[in-house]
């Protein structure tokens, strides 16, 4: 039961984590200014947790658009700091 506790609060922990560093990528995306592309390393770093709560928790649809989210920020970094 400890176990089972315990993952919980790893996983509680975890998806707020992916929800945390998701707004702060929105927001600093929001800004449009210099340097606001970083905000797709944060959506990068949010698409991570949630890639590892989505297969923790066996929630495939949340994975599939994880996995869609993945790319796009992987362009936007592509994009905003190679091009």
């Amino acid at each position: 039961m400890k176990a089972i506790l315990n993952l919980t609060k790893q996983m509680t922990w975890c998806e707020f984590a992916g929800s945390l560093f998701g707004l702060i990528g929105a927001f600093v995306l929001a800004r449009q200014d210099q340097g606001s592309e970083a905000g797709f390393i944060f959506f990068l770093i949010s698409n991570l947790f949630f890639i590892h709560f989505s297969i923790t928790n066996r929630y495939f649809a949340l994975l599939a658009m994880q996995i869609g989210f993945t790319a796009t920020s992987l362009m936007g970094i592509y994009n905003g700091f190679i091009l």
